[in-house]
C-alpha cells in the first residue's frame, strides 16, 4: 500500500487521539515518528526559506553544544523541544541577546506558564534586524549608482507552545508559529509547526552511575513551501544523563544528532555542564559535521531574590563560520508564588548550596 503525505498525517493524528490510556504513551511516540515519515515524503534538497529559524537561541543551550533537545528543562524548551515545557512548575521567562555580525541585532524571548500540573503553555519570539542598508540606483552598465536612502531588512518569528505531561515518564508538546522575512518593500511569510517528545527514566542507567536518563526528539519547521522554497525542516534527537562528582547530580552530559532535511546530512553534538555549589556553572560543547563546527563554551550563575524569583544569567561562545565568533547573553527568571500569585500557590525551590 502506498501512502501519501496527507494519509500518513491523518493516520498519525488518529493514533494520537485514541482514548485507550494503556497505550497512549506509545501512540504519542508513534504519532511523532509518523509525522517525521510524512515530512520525508515531501523533503527536498536545495535552499530553504526563512533560514533564520535555525539560528540557535539560549546561551546555556549553545554553551552545551546545542544538545538541549534532551535537556529542555527551562522556558527555552519552547524552541528546542516543546515537550520540555510540560515539566516546568512555575512561570518562567528567558531573554537572550546575541552579538551577531556587523550591525545585526538578534533578540529572543521565551515564556512558560503552568495551567495545571499536567498542562502547560508557553511560546517564544525571535527578532533579527540586519541594520540599515543603503538603497542605490542602478547605472546603465549594471553597476551601483547614487544612494537614494536606506532600508532595514528583518526577520520575525512568533510561536505558541502547548505541552502535556502524560506521566512521570512521558511528556509531549507542540508549537504553531508565524514567521516572516522583510527586505525593503518585499516580504514572505508562512505558518510552521513543531512537535517534540521526552522520555524520562531516573534509574535506567543507574548501574553505570548515571542518574536521570532523558531521551528527547523534536521535529521543527514543518509546513508548506514559501515562494518555491521549503521551510528549514529539521529533526533533532538525543539523550542526557547526570552524574555525582563532588555533589548530587552536579555533572550533566548530553549527546544529540541534528538532521536538516534540505542538506540530507547528519551532524552530532556533545555537551557537558558542571555545577559548583549549585550556583556557578561551567559548560563545554562540541559540534561535529556543521558548516561552523567546533568547540562551544559557556558560563552560568544562579541566584535568588527570596520570596520573589530565582534568576540565572548565562554566557556562551560559539564559532559561526565566515561571520566570525558569536557571543550570547541570556537571563532566565522563575517567579515565586508571591510574585503576583501567578503560580497557583507553588513556592519556587530556593537555590541551595551543596555540601
Amino acid at each position: 500500500m502506498k501512502f501519501g503525505r496527507d494519509s500518513v498525517l491523518a493516520l498519525a493524528l488518529s493514533f494520537s487521539f485514541k482514548e485507550d490510556m494503556m497505550f497512549k504513551g506509545f501512540r504519542v511516540i508513534l504519532a511523532v515518528l509518523m509525522l517525521c515519515a510524512a515530512s520525508l515524503l515531501y523533503a527536498g534538497t536545495g535552499t530553504s526559506a526563512l533560514p533564520f529559524l535555525r539560528i540557535a537561541p539560549s546561551a546555556r543551550a549553545v554553551g552545551l553544544g546545542e544538545t538541549f533537545v534532551a535537556i529542555a528543562d527551562d522556558a527555552n524548551a519552547s524552541y528546542w523541544n516543546p515537550a520540555g515545557i510540560a515539566n516546568i512548575e512555575n512561570t518562567q521567562f528567558s531573554f537572550m541577546h546575541m552579538f551577531y555580525w556587523d550591525s545585526s541585532i538578534y533578540e529572543y524571548i521565551a515564556l512558560a506558564y503552568p495551567l495545571s500540573d499536567k498542562l502547560k503553555i508557553g511560546g517564544h519570539v525571535i527578532y533579527l534586524n540586519y541594520g540599515a542598508i543603503d538603497k542605490t540606483t542602478e547605472t546603465t552598465g549594471g553597476g551601483f549608482g547614487a544612494a537614494i536612502g536606506t532600508f532595514t531588512p528583518f526577520d520575525l518569528a512568533v510561536a505558541g507552545t502547548i505541552a502535556y505531561k502524560l506521566n512521570d515518564a512521558f511528556q509531549f508538546g507542540a508549537n504553531v508559529k508565524f514567521a516572516m522575512q522583510s527586505i525593503d518593500t518585499d516580504s514572505i511569510s508562512g505558518l510552521a509547526f513543531d512537535g517534540g517528545i521526552l522520555y524520562s527514566n531516573p534509574d535506567l542507567l543507574d548501574m553505570l552511575g548515571a542518574k536521570d536518563f532523558i531521551f528527547g526528539a523534536a521535529l521543527s519547521n514543518l509546513g508548506s513551501a514559501i515562494s518555491g522554497d521549503s521551510l528549514p525542516l529539521t529533526l533533532r534527537g538525543g539523550f542526557s544523563v547526570k552524574f555525582n562528582v563532588q555533589s548530587e547530580k552536579d555533572l550533566l552530559a548530553a549527546v544529540s544528532a541534528y538532521y536538516p532535511f534540505d542538506s540530507g546530512t547528519i551532524s552530532e553534538n556533545l555537551g557537558v555542564e558542571y555545577s559548583i555549589d549549585n550556583r556557578f556553572c561551567v559548560r563545554l560543547g562540541y559540534k561535529i559535521g556543521y558548516d561552523a563546527a567546533g568547540l562551544t563554551a559557556g558560563l552560568g550563575y544562579k541566584g535568588e531574590l527570596p520570596g520573589l524569583f530565582l534568576y540565572q544569567v548565562d554566557y556562551s561562545y560559539a564559532p559561526a563560520g565566515n561571520i566570525g565568533d558569536t557571543h550570547r547573553l541570556s537571563a532566565t527568571i522563575t517567579l515565586d508564588e508571591h510574585a503576583g500569585g501567578v503560580n497557583k500557590g507553588k513556592k519556587v525551590a530556593p537555590v541551595k548550596k551543596t555540601k
